[in-house]
């Protein structure tokens, strides 16, 4: 094919038909620049094709890690509405004078004295973000949600912080009155797994000592004032919790339309 253009090139300077030269030389030079223009567009189809690749392979990542967060919102919910039902609960106990169960009092307060807390599964996010990945996203929509998404997990960050300081003045004042650890026998307890073994002989020889000192408690303000403080900051998170659980089911629908459509 070449050898067929350098005759053709030839002959025509021979012939002296510069024109026709002309016209062939430029027909020459647009051939080359349609396939300069041919390769550089399958090249940009390649990268773009390899880019959507890894776009997608982030996008399932990123839905494996909503599904766990989703999963975890939905326990600190019911965590959540337990310790505001608890809470008003040993409110109305006290306004009443009304110890009840030594055994209900105390599980009332093991609901309020263990913290769980929620913790993101960020690391496709933070992933992205760090390897520049999360600029390129296409589609403006999900990453604007991802983004608002990151901002209520900060202030869920946030209201923990708050709770966990409110939390440390309402134990340090239960303490003051309760000597909680007569109530069980530990070394029977399974401490991490937060099953505990009470210890039904001491409670029931002394049972009239502990009544008298859970009434103690129960005219400490300070304590009050913290049960109240756990009651509403358990209401306002289980209202930043169902958000997040709504954005996130948002951000679901746009990402399985975008690996459905890859």
């Amino acid at each position: 094919m070449l050898r067929f253009f350098r005759k053709l090139r030839q002959r025509l300077l021979t012939d002296n038909k510069f024109s026709r030269y002309l016209l062939y030389a430029i027909g020459e030079i647009l051939l080359v620049v349609i396939g300069i223009l041919l390769a550089l567009q399958v090249n940009n189809w390649n990268e773009e094709r390899k880019q959507r690749q890894v776009e997608v392979k982030y996008f399932g990542n990123l839905k494996n890690d909503l599904l766990a967060d989703m999963e975890r919102l939905d326990y600190m919910l019911d965590v959540a509405h337990n310790k505001v039902r608890i809470s008003r609960n040993v409110k109305r106990k006290a306004d009443q004078d009304s110890i009840g169960s030594l055994y209900d009092f105390s599980n009332d307060l093991l609901v309020l004295f263990f913290v769980e807390e929620f913790r993101p599964n960020d690391n496709t996010y933070e992933e992205m973000k760090s390897s520049g990945n999360f600029s390129t996203i296409r589609n403006d929509e999900l990453k604007l949600k991802l983004m608002t998404l990151r901002k209520t997990y900060i202030e869920i960050a946030a209201a923990q912080e708050h709770m966990r300081y409110d939390f440390n003045v309402f134990l340090e004042d239960f303490e003051k009155y309760i000597d909680w650890g007569r109530y069980f026998i530990l070394p029977k307890s399974n401490i991490p797994k937060l099953e505990f073994v009470y210890d039904s002989v001491y409670i029931e020889s002394h049972s009239d000592l502990m009544e008298q000192e859970i009434r103690e408690l129960f005219k400490s303000k300070v304590f009050l004032n913290n049960v109240f403080l756990l009651e509403i900051n358990y209401a306002y998170n289980m209202d930043v919790l169902e958000n997040s659980k709504s954005q996130i089911l948002e951000i679901m629908e746009i990402l399985d339309r975008e690996i459905g459509t890859d």
